[in-house]
């Protein structure tokens, strides 16, 4: 609508201001025309008698130019005639234009000027000159009245007044009927496009007619339909493949369980025996009081030992929804890496941490600790007896590999190093994929980095890996840090 009103505005401001100079134009063409025609009849006349004049000036005198002048005015009456003589004690010797002007004057060239009478109507003066034996005898005066002029220019005026007066009302209807014909649909087509930039592709817009702006208004419905179906097909598409990522998550979980219960069976073994033989003492009826309840104690304290270590294992292995929430992912760490220690310990691999500040971010505790037991895994498969693996846990300002261009941020990092194999460098761009692994047949699915690495770019985190045939591995896990 407002795109309507401005385009109709300009187009009638331009049309109004060429008519108004058209018709000023052709007053003012009008009115030379008419001016240079009476120049040239008057010139015309003033030589038709000049001769005669000559004659009648020299015979006669003064007297004698002015009868034959005023004879002369009686044949022409188009125009008032009189004589105007240069002596200045002569009633006819006035003129209405300066002396200058009227000294400059030649039979090609007169003398003119534009004045009013006594009633306020204009004239126009051509002075012809009289040239007598090389002396300025008098003029010819002809006097043309403007009255038909004027009233040509008010009657131009009128007419381009009432043209302009015309286009105003046809700019005014103009306006009208496009607001109807065209604002009002498009409104209703820029109301509709809103509404598919929030997401609502309901309530198709209905314009009527058969013009483009109906085609345009179709083409808008069936865009909305199509945007509608292929939203409700990737939000199906996107919760298969969430659900499908939660399933793997889960299988490569079970994965490291099924690892670590070898790990714990040996682990469970000391405390079953030390209950077992506390059992046997105090059945055998041969302890005194105190060494019954002290054996009893010491049953208790190895259960409850037992029953920490299979509620950690059951509490990695079950299945949880993913809820993130802030908290300090030492813990988190901590709780992995007691997790592995049986698994470390049955290879003969130190497993060590170090002590940091708190690292306060938003993530998942059950979805890190799967990364973290899957690195640590890994690590422990890759070394040799003997060998160490550092977890440590640092904070550091960097900008995301696949975004440079953003600004340095602090990211917490959980850096996993190994003393192990190592990775080939024809190893290395596939790291991630699913199902690609380095291990022998039995020993892993390829699931392990593939997850992990999902799990922390669903943390709008990466990890970073450093490694050398020979001289280990370096995992380096980074999350966004969030304020304590």
């Amino acid at each position: 609508m407002k795109l309507t009103a401005k385009i109709v505005s300009i187009f009638l401001l331009g049309i109004v201001m060429l008519t108004a100079l058209f018709g000023y134009l052709t007053v003012q063409s009008e009115y030379q025309q008419f001016k240079r025609i009476k120049e040239q009849n008057a010139a015309s006349l003033g030589k038709e008698f000049r001769e005669t004049l000559v004659v009648a000036w020299k015979s006669q005198g003064h007297q004698g130019a002015i009868r034959l002048v005023r004879d002369f005015a009686n044949r022409h009456q188009q125009m008032l005639i009189r004589w105007v003589t240069t002596e200045e004690n002569q009633p006819t010797s006035q003129a209405d234009i300066p002396s200058k002007e009227l000294a400059l004057a030649t039979p090609e060239t007169v003398a003119t000027i534009t004045t009013e009478d006594s009633d306020g109507n204009e004239q126009y003066l051509i002075y012809y000159p009289i040239d007598i034996e090389s002396s300025r005898a008098g003029y010819v005066e002809f006097k043309v009245p403007l009255n038909d002029v004027a009233e040509y220019t008010r009657l131009t005026t009128y007419r381009t007044t009432a043209i302009i007066i015309g286009m105003l009302a046809c700019g005014l209807m103009i306006i009208t009927l496009g607001i109807r014909m065209v604002g009002r649909r498009l409104d209703k087509l820029v109301e509709k496009t809103k509404r598919i930039s929030q997401g609502d592709f309901s309530e198709p817009v209905e314009i009527k007619g058969d013009d483009e702006i109906s085609e345009l208004g179709a083409a808008l419905n069936q865009m909305s339909d199509t945007l509608s179906q292929q939203q409700q097909e990737l939000e199906a598409a996107s919760s298969a493949r969430i659900s499908a990522m939660e399933q793997l998550r889960h299988v490569d979980r079970l994965k490291t369980v099924g690892r670590l219960a070898s790990g714990m069976a040996h682990e469970l073994g000391t405390p079953l025996n030390v209950v077992s033989g506390r059992a046997g003492l105090i059945a055998s009826n041969r302890l005194s009081e105190d060494e019954v309840r002290d054996s009893a104690l010491v049953i208790k304290s190895e259960a409850d030992r037992m029953a920490t270590i299979i509620r950690q294992l059951l509490d990695f292995a079950r299945r949880r929804p993913p809820q993130q929430s802030v908290l300090d992912i030492g813990d988190v760490v901590s709780t992995a890496i007691n997790l592995l220690k049986p698994m470390a310990h049955q290879r003969d691999v130190e497993l060590t941490t170090t002590d940091c500040e708190p690292m306060i971010t938003a993530v998942d505790p059950a979805q890190i600790q799967q990364v973290v037991t899957n690195l640590i895994v890994n690590a422990i498969h890759a070394s040799s007896p003997g060998d160490q693996i550092r977890v440590s846990l640092f904070k550091q300002e960097a900008t995301p590999p696949t975004d440079t261009k953003a600004p340095l941020r602090e990211y917490c990092c959980i850096c996993v190093a190994d003393q192990g194999t190592g990775i080939a460098d024809d190893a290395m761009p596939h790291l991630f994929d699913p199902f690609f692994t380095t291990k022998d047949v039995g020993e892993g699915t390829g699931l392990g980095l593939s997850v992990s690495y999902g799990i922390i770019e669903d943390h709008h985190g990466w990890i970073d890996v450093e490694s050398q045939v020979g001289e280990g591995s370096r995992f380096t896990v980074y999350l966004p840090a969030q304020e304590a």
